[in-house]
């Protein structure tokens, strides 16, 4: 909702917007061509560029929010305050109750521990929106810049998420313990490697003991903890064979019945370019995995605007505070896929 003194300027184009500015200065401003209003507009005061800063910003927002990386679903959002390196420490399960004698003593139990991290970054541009782009703002020049740095921003998140994922030759980042991601220590990695592409009978069994290993995972004392197997995340030449294998079929015989049917969520990012490496995944919300994080108060691209010196119009700026990492390898599990 607009308030009652914005809703006079809603609708005005750039060229509008720059005669209004120069007008409330008491500048002359009949019989000026609006190439000319945009060049005295960028000279003589500086609201305008605040004005089209704010417009790239809302621009840039929408087609940001618009964009949604894949992965994201995967990972857990956060903030930092600062730059420093962010460390996620983990307690392990509590030591189990011992029982207390008549007038015996309580023993002491202790609970293990352990650290992985990540920092935040910053990334960032300065592009110049050309005074030429501002006259012919009327052809969507101005509007369609804005919002492809929106979605160049979503894209690059998405593809750092992705890059994090399938480094070290797909075994994901070493973790704290000098082991990467997946690693045959962790129990999150495929003895035997079976693509979802191939048998279903051999792709079911697959999901089955990707499932059974999540759900056999312990904690840091050894103990078995809660770990609820929840997406298939996939390159896009499985979509089709995962469907299959993840859809309720009306059996007419016990046998043929699909036990995976409404028991996962397939999760397709277009970034992974192996054709048969898949993962199994918890649900971030009950058990820490990928985690992404922006500067607290800042999350997303941010925009900054000044009339510009070497671009003859205005200069936008976008930068963004980013970081992320897998601060916990028991929700997470692969299979290369390689064999069948």
């Amino acid at each position: 909702e607009l308030s009652a003194p914005a809703r006079q300027y809603a609708h005005m184009s750039f060229i509008d917007l720059a005669r209004e500015s120069l007008r409330m200065r008491g500048m002359p401003v009949t019989g000026i061509s609006p190439a000319e209003l945009i060049t005295r507009s960028l000279h003589t005061t500086s609201d305008f560029s605040v004005i089209l800063g704010d417009a790239v910003g809302r621009t840039l927002r929408a087609a940001y929010q618009s964009a949604p990386s894949a992965l994201k679903q995967l990972g857990r959002e956060t903030t930092a305050q600062d730059f420093r390196k962010r460390y996620k420490i983990m307690l392990g399960e509590a030591a189990t109750l011992l029982e207390v004698p008549e007038s015996g003593e309580y023993k002491r139990g202790s609970m293990a521990q352990a650290k992985e991290s990540y920092a935040l970054k910053t990334y960032g541009r300065i592009f110049g929106i050309s005074r030429q782009a501002l006259i012919n703002d009327d052809l969507g020049a101005f509007s369609d810049l804005s919002a492809r740095l929106g979605v160049a921003a979503a894209g690059f998140e998405a593809q750092t998420l992705v890059d994090l994922l399938v480094s070290n030759a797909g075994l994901g980042p070493s973790m704290d313990d000098g082991n990467t991601l997946f690693h045959a220590s962790h129990h999150n990695i495929a003895g035997t490697d079976i693509p979802l592409i191939g048998d279903v009978d051999d792709a079911l069994g697959a999901l089955s003991d990707a499932r059974l290993a999540m759900r056999k995972q312990t904690g840091l004392s050894g103990s078995l903890i809660d770990v609820l197997p929840k997406f298939v995340l996939a390159s896009p030449e499985q979509e089709t064979a995962v469907e299959r294998l993840l859809t309720q079929i009306n059996a007419t015989a016990v046998a043929d019945v699909n036990p995976l049917a409404g028991k996962l969520t397939l999760v397709i990012e277009n970034r992974l370019t192996d054709a048969r490496r898949w993962y199994l995944t918890a649900d971030p919300a009950r058990i820490d995995g990928l985690e992404y994080a922006y500067l607290a108060g800042a999350p997303g691209p941010q925009i900054a605007t000044r009339n510009g010196f070497d671009v003859d119009g205005v200069e936008t700026k976008v930068s963004l505070d980013f970081g992320c990492g897998f601060v916990e390898f028991r929700g997470w599990y692969t299979n290369s896929g390689v064999h069948g």
